[in-house]
């Protein structure tokens, strides 16, 4: 096997938005060199810790880079844990884990965080037809937990 020079995170930042259609979300990619932190206003500092470990498990000659995927949804289900619906999920697709975050608009109460090694096959440049199975799996890797924030 080749050895890899390369290592790129996929990231899953879903938006919810009641007036758009639950089977027809909006979907956006973007591929990046530097890290989105920039954008991530309410999580910036849950997403930096988690990709300081993430890039820790990596040799430092490798170079990193991002994909990310923005889908807005007016999909409920997708958002609501426990009776408590968030606005935004932001989901880190890492080398061995899951990581995950469940937040407000506002930088108010309640968050969701968690991760996982959950079994999840997905492709970074195809993942709009899997996310949904992806969120299926983290919804019920929280239902498990009991939706612990």
């Amino acid at each position: 096997m080749a050895p890899q020079d390369k290592v790129e995170f996929v990231i899953l930042k879903l938006t919810f938005l009641p007036f758009i259609h639950p089977q027809y979300p909006r979907i956006t990619l973007t591929r990046k060199k530097h890290s989105p932190s920039g954008s991530m206003t309410q999580v910036r500092d849950w997403f930096d810790r988690i990709m300081s470990r993430e890039k820790s498990k990596i040799p430092s000659n490798i170079s990193v880079r991002y994909c990310e995927w923005n889908i807005t949804s007016g999909n409920a289900n997708l958002f609501t844990i426990n009776g408590y619906r968030f606005d935004k999920i932001l989901l880190i697709l890492g080398e061995e884990a899951i990581h995950w975050v469940y937040y407000q608009n506002m930088p108010l109460h309640r968050r969701i965080e968690g991760c996982g090694r959950l079994s999840v096959n997905y492709c970074g440049c195809c993942l709009n037809n899997q996310y949904l199975k992806i969120m299926e799996t983290v919804k019920g890797c929280l239902m498990k937990q009991g939706g612990r924030n």
